[in-house]
Parts: structure tokens; C-alpha cells; sequence
């Protein structure tokens, strides 16, 4: 009847472990800013078991990637997303 809710490859944290797995990734992060971002609508995805809000790693990693521009050889250069990204040789 619950096929594949849980996806082991995917896994949910919880506010506290999601805000904790983006600051290891570089983007220092509390759990209340991510509470307001989800209340502002600015945030990673964010779903709720019962009354508790569960973030996806996956949607942890796609909201990280988001944060991260490009690399810059100056200051004076415009800021691009990272996914605009031209291949360096």
C-alpha cells in the first residue's frame, strides 16, 4: 500500500540537520532562517511529516547550487549563477 515513500538514497532531515548539512557545505545556515525563508517563500523546498518540516537532501543540494555563482577573476565582474558556469581550460 506505501510503496516507496522513503527513498534511502534520499533522505529527510529535519530543520535542525538541514540547516546543519548546508553550513558543512559553505553556506551558514540556522534552522530559524530557514523557518523564515520557508514562511517568505525564498528557501529550499520543504515538505512536512505530521506538523514537522523535512527538507529532501535533494532539494538541500539543488537550493545550495542556487547560492553558488560562478568563479570571478575580479571584483568588477557580474555575479552569474554557477550554472552558467563557462568551461575554463
Amino acid at each position: 500500500m506505501f510503496e516507496n515513500i522513503a527513498e534511502p538514497h534520499d533522505p529527510l532531515y529535519s530543520r535542525k540537520e538541514a540547516a546543519r548539512y548546508l553550513t558543512e557545505l559553505g553556506l551558514e545556515t540556522a534552522p530559524q532562517t530557514l523557518a523564515r525563508k520557508f514562511h517568505e517563500g525564498t528557501g529550499p523546498l520543504c515538505t512536512h511529516v505530521a506538523d514537522r518540516a523535512m527538507y529532501r537532501k535533494s532539494h538541500l543540494d539543488a537550493y545550495f547550487g542556487t547560492q553558488v555563482s560562478a568563479p570571478r577573476r575580479s571584483s568588477s565582474e557580474p555575479r552569474k549563477p554557477a550554472s552558467e558556469q563557462a568551461s575554463f581550460r
